[in-house]
């Protein structure tokens, strides 16, 4: 592997991490498991259809 792409992995999990463990250290306690992944899910699937619409109408 190329020092280059060695590079990009960290900034990928440097990225990817830190707003994941700041998420979680700031959860309220009474949010259980099961409720925090199906806000997760709710939110990717949000994500996703909002680019879809927006490549549909050639937004992006």
């Amino acid at each position: 592997m190329d020092k280059e792409k060695k590079t990009n992995i960290y900034k990928l999990i440097l990225t990817a991490g830190i707003p994941l463990v700041y998420s979680v250290t700031y959860l309220p306690a009474d949010i259980t498991v099961s409720q925090a992944i199906s806000a997760l899910v709710a939110f990717f699937v949000i994500v996703y259809f909002a680019i879809r619409a927006l490549q549909y109408f050639k937004i992006i």
